[in-house]
């Protein structure tokens, strides 16, 4: 009776509800929303140029924008340094594994992953080099992951910039790319969203389609939910629609008022302490309930 209280306590118990960012390049704002699609504040960040790539790490907010500069948030919205790394060309896709942070410079000549701490040092500005445009980025922490918008082509290289694997995307201009946990890759791209295993197998060539010019806004929540950035100026544009990874449609506009919006982010809630603290509480006493790996009666 016990084991069962705390199971079901469990899954009451988080350290935050989780959010959306929503970076909008035309406006130069970062709306934040509800893991609904509720609108908590859609302008949560404001003044900033060309808003770009972005990525969440141990409570802060980093942002690129198009001016060659990436900015540090906390996850409240408080600036920490406008200036964390400058003199970048084009950046659009970041990725944060541990203290280092990757860059997609897809501007022009740059074409490039350079590799930075989370404090602004540079470690290698150039750890890929010869890429086509590249624009999203994703890392699982040993690989990384890169679309390149003008080749068409996904990327897979070790995060010390070993290459590993290059396969061409279905669809005109690959841009936003994130993975599961399960081993799989959504690519988003003009015609529609892919999905690949992180080996670069085909699963899906579009498991989303439609939809007027995304490109690049894509995100995922822990809970198998998908969301892509139409950012089509046009009528039905400018939202962000909801799926499941099986590709059903959830909710052709599940936010709505966008800015030409260009990437997102997804921040899942973390178990707070007093989950951990219950975690280890079901471990002593399902460890006291076996004996020799069978259940007491």
């Amino acid at each position: 009776m016990i084991s069962t209280l705390l199971l079901l306590s469990l899954g009451l118990a988080a350290s935050a509800p989780g959010q959306i960012y929503v970076a909008n390049y035309a406006s130069g704002t970062i709306g934040e929303y509800t893991l609904t699609g509720q609108t908590i504040n859609a302008s949560f960040i404001t003044g900033l140029s060309a808003p770009t790539g972005m990525a969440v790490s141990g409570g802060y907010l980093y942002v690129a924008q198009e001016n060659g500069t990436i900015r540090k948030y906390t996850t409240s919205g408080t600036l920490v340094n406008a200036s964390l790394i400058t003199g970048l060309y084009g950046p659009w896709g970041i990725a944060i594994s541990g203290n280092d942070l990757f860059v997609a410079n897809g501007g022009g000549e740059s074409s490039t992953i350079g590799e930075y701490t989370t404090s602004g040092a540079t470690l290698n500005a150039s750890l890929v080099s010869g890429l086509g445009n590249p624009t999203g980025l994703a890392t699982d922490g040993n690989y990384l992951y890169v679309t390149c918008w003008h080749t068409g082509n996904v990327g897979i290289y070790t995060t010390s910039g070993t290459a590993i694997n290059t396969f061409g995307a279905p669809g005109e201009y690959p841009g936003g790319i994130v993975l599961d946990g399960n081993g799989h890759l959504y690519v988003s791209t003009l015609n529609g969203v892919g999905e690949y295993t992180t080996a670069g197998t085909l699963v899906n060539p579009l498991l989303i389609s439609g939809g007027y010019n995304s490109g690049v806004g894509i995100g995922l929540d822990g809970s198998g939910h998908l969301f892509w950035a139409d950012n089509y100026g046009g009528a039905g544009g400018n939202v962000i629609g909801e799926y499941t990874t099986s590709g059903q449609l959830i909710n052709a506009s599940f936010i709505t008022g966008l800015s030409n919006p260009v990437s997102m982010v997804v921040v899942v809630p973390e178990p707070s302490s007093s989950v951990l603290v219950l975690v280890g509480l079901l471990g002593l006493i399902f460890k006291s309930s076996f004996r020799h790996g069978v259940p007491n009666q």
